[in-house]
């Protein structure tokens, strides 16, 4: 195999594996122990994604990101705060549903950012846009019509969560030009600023005595264990997505890591059919399998437009993945230094 062709296959495989394993991660801490932390796996996971990019920096490697300051800081608070929403909400759906589900049912968040960049940018939404968001639909409520183990909480946090995960996206994609961010400014910013919020809300909302009391028990050693291998992994799952990311699309192009995003959203729910012991129905598979297709028709349909835009025009966002959103980079991004 040439280097050219391994330059660009491993940060792909890469991304992917990153995105999978962040995902599967996630499942298996919010819903196979006792005790479902969800602010606390968040901070960890901002933990691990601030520390490893200063680590990463000081050995040398390509993560530059602008030093923290006051003016920025306030700038970008509020859409930390909605990055903040956006994940807890995507943490709570994900612990009441299964990953193929949630996969199915989070290409509903491209429909409302489609209309939302329609409404605040004045983004068209094509023809072939419009098919995509039939057959998103569509696959929705094929799953929704197959969930062998429906519950409501569930479709409440899914729903909470497309509304959030579109706010965040509009706003950042506002507030970013204020700012003039690059690479790995927004991940640094959005990680460190929400890092003080997730472990105060952790201490206040969640049990830390019935917490603590649970897993002094002796018997509940090896639970705990795997509880912590579980927060530890999703911490640096995390940063390699931060990584990873900006990554794959230098080495490849901003219409190949959209199509890559869109194609990563069936090994994602394959896998977790066979890791997780939720039922697989056929119609469950037939919603998986719409859900895929619509990403790549939508993928198809922003690049289309983007190809008949004129140069720095505003298109419609790439597919929502199920990782964290605050790698998203914009493609006229990945090519400009950032600042430290």
């Amino acid at each position: 195999m040439s280097s050219s062709v391994l330059q660009t296959a491993i940060p792909i495989l890469a991304y992917c594996g990153s995105s999978i394993t962040m995902t599967l991660v996630n499942k298996l801490v919010l819903s196979s122990f006792q005790f479902h932390m969800v602010f606390f796996m968040l901070a960890a996971q901002a933990f691990g994604s601030v520390a490893l990019m200063v680590l990463a920096n000081r050995v040398g490697l390509n993560v530059k990101y602008r030093a923290m300051n006051k003016r920025d800081a306030r700038t970008w608070f509020p859409v930390a705060c909605s990055q903040a929403l956006m994940l807890y909400t995507g943490g709570k759906a994900l612990e009441y549903l299964n990953v193929p589900l949630f996969t199915v049912f989070k290409n509903l968040t491209i429909i409302a950012v489609a209309y939302g960049e329609k409404w605040v940018f004045k983004a068209a939404v094509t023809s072939l846009m419009l098919v995509s968001f039939g057959m998103m639909v569509m696959s929705s409520m094929v799953g929704a019509w197959n969930d062998m183990t429906f519950n409501g909480w569930g479709y409440f946090w899914m729903s909470t969560n497309c509304l959030a995960s579109a706010t965040f996206v509009i706003h950042m994609r506002k507030v970013i030009k204020q700012v003039n961010f690059q690479d790995f400014d927004t991940v640094y910013f959005n990680n460190l600023l929400t890092l003080p919020l997730y472990i105060v809300l952790s201490l206040v909302q969640e049990d830390w005595s019935g917490f603590v009391d649970y897993y002094s028990d002796k018997a509940n050693a090896v639970e705990l264990n795997s509880f912590a291998r579980g927060i530890f992994i999703s911490g640096i799952a995390a940063f390699a997505i931060s990584y990873c990311s900006p990554w794959c699309l230098r080495t490849t192009s901003s219409t190949t890591y959209s199509m890559i995003g869109a194609l990563n959203k069936l090994p994602i729910a394959l896998f977790a059919m066979m890791w997780f012991p939720d039922p697989v129905t056929a119609g469950g598979v037939l919603a998986v399998l719409l859900g895929f297709g619509a990403g790549l028709v939508y993928t198809h349909a922003k690049n289309v437009q983007k190809q008949a835009q004129p140069s720095g025009s505003q298109v419609l966002p790439p597919p929502i993945s199920m990782d964290r959103l605050d790698q998203t980079e914009r493609p006229d991004q990945a090519e400009h230094p950032s600042n430290k």
